[in-house]
């Protein structure tokens, strides 16, 4: 534990070492840094947990040059703020630091009645805000935005900051009803004449997406508010727009917007007007602002009036190399073809590498976007199942048949089944076609009996040998351990999630299966990160121990086994085998989610044989949470 949760709270207690490193503290800044520095190590290192995060910023390149680490410091902040559990995530000073003023800069800049740490409790908050904003790369505009008014006034040089750092711009759910300039200043302030290329749309409004989008991205200048298309310019060869559908001029208004209650749009928001109302007092602006090129798009709650508009901006949205669209129910079998047609008009602009669809209605329609984008290299799917149609209804829509290449360059793979029962077909030619495949994630794919998982497991293991990262979650592979371990004998995985798989649930030695993957893990010097949460692992837990025993451990550097019904005992017998070990320095150990406390003695004792070896991150057991473990385990 570090000295800044040592300190007595009480300031009579306080010897008087501590009252000359608070007088320094509070003197700092009529003295001179060198003045500081010039202290020995040791009293510079008891000074730290004094000084406040504007001061531990100012002289942390100094101390560093000196061989002197402030992460003791940003950590016991940070563990303040946020808790121990979620301080450990950053074991690095720099990463710490980060952290530590980007939720300063959310606090004060959001939530002004919200208390302070200590360290940040009695710096001037405009300073506070100056001094955080140089570690923010993410702003949200929108509800509980209430300084808006501010950055475009008093706070400009809060705002010139945040132009040169902020790369990620989310409109959140708006207070556009009572629709301010300042709040479009600062959007085109950030979009267009800063740094930021990354744009998440959480609003429901067409026309603010309208805005948005319109002249941002677009390959020629924008002409009276609509996207022009250089296949009408003549830009394009015969060659690349043969075989594709013609490239039409795209409008961004062509769904009727009349009584939007998310704002005027005969508003005169034009750019020359927003900077007109930034520079105030200043000379009208006379030259042409530049226009933003949006290079991530994420658009969330996107109903159809909003897709209608993204997909017809979508052929001449030139800067475009990533897409997210996220709906609260399922998309439409139309919406997605739409989609993968827009996909297909692009054959003038560079191409989209990666696309996040949620939800689609279903598996074929993945190799249906694959088809319309053929140089995706990464694809993110959600597959919902969708309500049958009633009688009498129009009949579906037929789902084409893609005609997929021999060899995708898909990099990065995610797929989540919420279907009671799914095909795994479209999913395995995929992956045939994918041997450039890194990272794979699955969760929830059902088959009907008797078919089982271990196809999908073989096809890994004989087409996707770069396999670096392997998600799996919620999948039944109680009867697929020999081919789990194959495939983990043919790839050099790095990160590996077991989640709720179930490995041991039909085993009648779960230790010796256990063992099994174990010596297995072993076998990967690669591997820094395994999670078998919610594996029922129980009493075989301490077979993890031999993970660091022997010739060659493994070099892990996070352990998560939460969610497993470990109990105090388990966990003892499990630190009693890892002293033995040679456990890596600064594992992170998860211990969320178990009944540890059923018995406190003991769970102590283990903890404090494991404190010296792990960072533990450990929340008390929920009985309603781990009711279905208990069962499972009776």
């Amino acid at each position: 534990m570090s000295r800044w949760n040592q300190k007595p709270e009480n300031p009579r207690a306080w010897s008087l070492k501590e009252r000359c490193l608070r007088a320094t503290a509070l003197s700092f800044p009529a003295l001179r840094n060198t003045a500081v520095l010039d202290l020995p190590t040791d009293l510079l290192q008891d000074l730290l947990p004094h000084l406040n995060v504007c001061q531990l910023d100012d002289i942390q390149a100094s101390l560093n040059h000196r061989g002197i680490s402030t992460y003791s410091a940003w950590f016991a902040i940070l563990t303040e703020m946020n808790g121990f559990n979620h301080a450990v995530d950053f074991t690095s000073e720099e990463a710490a630091k980060r952290e530590v003023m980007r939720l300063l800069f959310q606090w004060v800049f959001y939530s002004a009645d919200r208390s302070l740490p200590r360290a940040a409790s009695n710096v001037d908050p405009s300073l506070l805000l100056q001094a955080s904003a140089m570690s923010v790369d993410y702003l949200i505009l929108g509800n509980g935005c209430k300084d808006v008014e501010r950055l475009v006034s008093e706070w400009r040089p809060l705002l010139k900051i945040l132009e040169e750092r902020v790369k990620r711009v989310c409109i959140s759910e708006p207070t556009w009803r009572s629709e301010t300039t300042a709040t479009w200043c600062v959007i085109h302030r950030l979009l267009d004449h800063g740094v930021a290329t990354e744009l998440v749309f959480h609003s429901p409004c067409p026309t603010i997406l309208a805005r948005l989008l319109r002249g941002r991205g677009s390959q020629q200048p924008e002409q009276g508010g609509e996207l022009q298309s250089p296949c009408l310019q003549g830009g394009c060869s015969e060659s690349r727009c043969r075989n594709a559908p013609p490239c039409k001029r795209a409008r961004m208004e062509t769904v009727s917007l009349e009584g939007s209650s998310c704002g005027d749009p005969t508003l005169p928001l034009g750019p020359m007007f927003l900077c007109g109302r930034f520079s105030q007092v200043d000379s009208p602006v006379k030259e042409a602002c530049p226009r933003g090129r949006i290079h991530h798009l994420e658009v969330r709650r996107c109903k159809p009036e909003s897709f209608k508009i993204l997909t017809s901006a979508l052929p001449t949205f030139s800067s475009l190399r990533s897409l997210t669209l996220y709906s609260i129910t399922s998309f439409s079998k139309k919406d997605v073809l739409d989609l993968a047609s827009a996909l297909r008009r692009r054959c003038c602009a560079p191409p989209i590498t990666h696309l996040n669809v949620g939800a689609l209605p279903e598996a074929k329609l993945i190799a249906v976007l694959l088809d319309s984008s053929a140089s995706l290299k990464s694809l993110h799917v959600d597959i919902q199942a969708v309500v049958q149609s009633l009688p009498g209804s129009p009949a579906p829509l037929r789902t084409p048949e893609p005609q997929l290449p021999a060899e995708l360059p898909l990099e990065e793979l995610t797929v989540q089944v919420t279907e009671l029962s799914s095909d795994l077909s479209v999913l395995m030619s995929v992956l045939r076609r994918s041997p450039h495949l890194t990272s794979l994630s699955v969760a929830g794919i059902r088959l009907p009996p008797p078919l089982r998982l271990d196809q999908l497991l073989s096809t890994l293991t004989e087409c996707n040998g770069r396999l670096r990262k392997l998600h799996l979650k919620d999948l039944k592979l109680f009867d697929c351990l020999p081919e789990v371990l194959e495939l983990l004998r043919s790839c050099r995985l790095e990160e590996l999630d077991l989640i709720d798989c179930r490995l041991l649930e039909r085993s009648k030695d779960k230790d010796y299966s256990l063992q099994m993957l174990v010596d297995t893990l072993k076998t990967l010097p690669s591997l820094h990160t395994l999670r078998l949460t919610r594996n029922r692992l129980a009493k075989s837990v301490y077979v993890l121990a031999d993970l660091f025993s022997g010739s060659m451990p493994s070099s892990l550097k996070r352990l998560d086994i939460s969610f497993n019904f470990i109990q105090a005992a388990d966990l003892m017998e499990f630190a009693k085998r890892l002293e033995k070990c040679r456990s890596p320095p600064g594992l992170i150990l998860d211990l969320r989610r178990n009944p540890l406390d059923r018995d406190r003695d003991t769970w102590k004792a283990a903890t404090l044989k494991l404190r010296p070896l792990t960072l533990l991150q450990e929340i008390n057991w929920n009985p309603r949470l781990m009711m279905a473990d208990h069962v499972s385990n009776m």
